[in-house]
C-alpha cells in the first residue's frame, strides 16, 4: 500500500524538486526588487553625485514623478457622472451607473431603463470603486467592487502622463437626463451619510 501512495505522489514530488528553485529564486528576487527599490531611491538622493549617481537620481526622479501622475490621475474630479454599457442612454437591456462623486465619496445608482433601480454608496480606491450596493427591494446591503481603467496612454519625450480614469466595461456619457437626476437625488438623500 504504501508502495502505490508513494507511486502516486511522486509525480508531484519530482515537479516540486524540479521547480522549487526557480520558483524559489523568482519570488526572492521580486521579493528584493520590491524591497529594494524604495530604498535605492532614497540612497541614491541622499548621496553625493557623481556621473553614474546623477543618473541613477535622474532616473529615480522619473520613477517618483511618473507614480505621482499616476496617482493623480486616478482621482475624480467632483461632479456627476453617467456610464453606461451601451454608449448611448436608455438602451434596453442595457446597464447603467449614474453617481456623483464628492472628494473621492461616490453615491449613485445601478438601473437598466424600464426598470427599478438599486442605489449604492462608496468610495474611489486606486484601481476600484469599493461600494456597498443596497438591494432595493429587500433593503439589504451587499458589497461590490467596480473595476477602474486608464482609458489609454498619453506621452512626449519629457512628460509621460495617463488619460482620465474610466469604468471597466463602460462607456462615459455625457448627458445625465431628469430621470438619472432623480434617481441620484433618492440615493444621496438616503445614502449621503453613510458615504462619509
Amino acid at each position: 500500500m504504501s508502495n502505490l501512495f508513494t507511486r502516486s505522489t511522486s509525480p508531484w514530488r519530482t515537479l516540486l524538486s524540479r521547480y522549487s528553485r526557480p520558483i524559489t529564486g523568482a519570488l526572492l528576487t521580486v521579493g528584493m526588487t520590491t524591497v529594494g527599490l524604495p530604498s535605492l531611491l532614497v540612497r541614491a538622493a541622499e548621496a553625493p553625485e557623481t556621473s553614474s549617481q546623477a543618473s541613477l537620481a535622474h532616473a529615480s526622479s522619473t520613477v517618483a514623478t511618473l507614480v505621482s501622475q499616476s496617482a493623480d490621475a486616478q482621482t475624480w474630479s467632483d461632479g456627476i457622472y453617467l456610464y453606461g454599457q451601451a454608449n448611448q442612454p436608455d438602451q434596453l437591456g442595457s446597464a447603467y451607473m449614474v453617481f456623483e462623486v464628492n472628494d473621492n465619496q461616490v453615491v449613485g445608482a445601478f438601473y437598466m431603463p424600464q426598470s427599478s433601480f438599486d442605489c449604492f454608496y462608496g468610495n474611489l480606491e486606486a484601481n476600484e470603486m469599493a461600494l456597498t450596493v443596497v438591494d432595493s427591494y429587500e433593503q439589504t446591503a451587499h458589497p461590490y467592487s467596480v473595476a477602474l481603467e486608464s482609458t489609454s496612454d498619453v506621452a512626449d519625450a519629457g512628460n509621460p502622463t495617463l488619460a482620465p480614469t474610466g469604468i471597466e466595461g463602460f462607456n462615459r456619457i455625457d448627458s445625465v437626463s431628469d430621470n438619472d437626476q432623480r434617481m441620484l437625488q433618492t440615493c444621496t438623500a438616503d445614502y449621503q451619510e453613510r458615504a462619509q
